[in-house]
């Protein structure tokens, strides 16, 4: 049926996702080696296979269920718990650049720091990739049931 391929394909794009952040907390632990512009495509693939399944089935939940006149009030609300959930994890972003801005360290040391400091931000984001994969797969086939 239609809303089965669907949830295939929105577990498909979420899953480019998550591999994609997978690859890059595997460099920042030092069990891979990333080139920059494998480093470059990976963060290229991550944000194209995430717009859709962001994207995608929200404004079409708003439009079915705001219709006309109120799918822009469900898209707003939509934004506004997305943009406090982003606050958040600014805080954590924030709180990386301090660390990985310290001065005292060799190039290497300093190397070493901030990729020590960026790995649990990969790792909040791989978690959340994750989760995004397993429960939009459920909605988007369990919508399909009814």
């Amino acid at each position: 049926s239609l809303s089965r391929r669907k949830a295939y394909f929105m577990f498909a794009f979420l899953g480019l996702a998550t591999v994609c952040l997978a690859l890059q907390a595997s460099f920042l632990r030092n069990l891979l080696h990333l080139t920059p512009v494998l480093g470059t495509l990976l963060m290229f693939l991550f944000g194209f296979s995430l717009a859709i399944p962001f994207y995608l089935p929200s404004s079409m939940f708003a439009l079915k269920r705001g219709g006309k006149d109120g799918s822009a009030t469900i898209a707003d609300a939509f934004d506004i718990c997305g943009f406090g959930l982003l606050a958040v994890f600014n805080g954590i972003v924030a709180r990386v650049l301090d660390v990985s801005g310290e001065v005292g360290y060799s190039s290497a040391g300093m190397l070493l720091g901030r990729k020590r400091a960026w790995l649990p931000v990969f790792l909040w984001m791989l978690g959340g990739s994750i989760a995004a994969m397993v429960s939009l797969f459920g909605a988007v086939w369990l919508e399909g049931e009814r």
